[in-house]
């Protein structure tokens, strides 16, 4: 089903890279704008997962400590949760959740280009190894779910959360520009 997953939401995907691409991560402002955003968002679907866990596995590992730790060693204040998306089913938590977890696949790559600029620090978030893990425990339960009942319902997770995220990222992004 992972296949699948990933062709009906490839446009959902492809928005919400060019939403966080716009920022370069290679200067702490841009850094911490990207922090907030995640934080909002993530803050937001940890709370829908606390009423509704993914089908099959637990929650993905809570991300908000290390990017509250991130943003304040920044220097800058905690943004405001977004509005929590509410999954109708286990089945689309598993969506909401593959979307999270396959988010730290580029996480090590967002690390190295800061790196890379000569920028250190803040990197509790960027650095975590739980949700990595947590994605290679994940796709197990995915390639064994049945796409022809799990497909549709985990694909509306995935697209809740995407539209999370690049609500997320749309604010944060409108808040640098005022």
């Amino acid at each position: 089903m992972r296949k699948e997953l990933r062709e009906a939401t490839d446009a959902a995907h492809r928005r919400l890279d060019a939403a966080a691409g716009a920022l370069p991560l290679t200067c702490d402002h841009d850094y911490a704008i990207f922090l907030k955003a995640q934080y909002s968002a993530r803050a937001a679907v940890e709370r829908a997962f606390a009423l509704t866990a993914p089908a099959g596995i637990q929650a993905p590992p809570a991300q908000t400590p290390r990017l509250a730790r991130d943003i304040a060693s920044l220097g800058r204040v905690l943004p405001v949760s977004a509005e929590a998306p509410r999954f109708d089913s286990p089945l689309e938590a598993l969506g909401a959740a593959w979307v999270i977890a396959g988010s730290s696949l580029g996480n090590r790559t967002l690390l190295a280009r800061r790196r890379k600029a000569g920028l250190s620090g803040a990197d509790a978030f960027l650095s975590d190894p739980s949700m990595p893990e947590y994605f290679r425990r994940l796709l197990a339960v995915i390639e064994a779910a049945d796409p022809a009942s799990s497909l549709e319902p985990a694909t509306r997770g995935a697209l809740k959360s995407f539209a999370l995220f690049e609500g997320a990222f749309a604010d944060h992004l409108m808040e640098q520009a005022a």
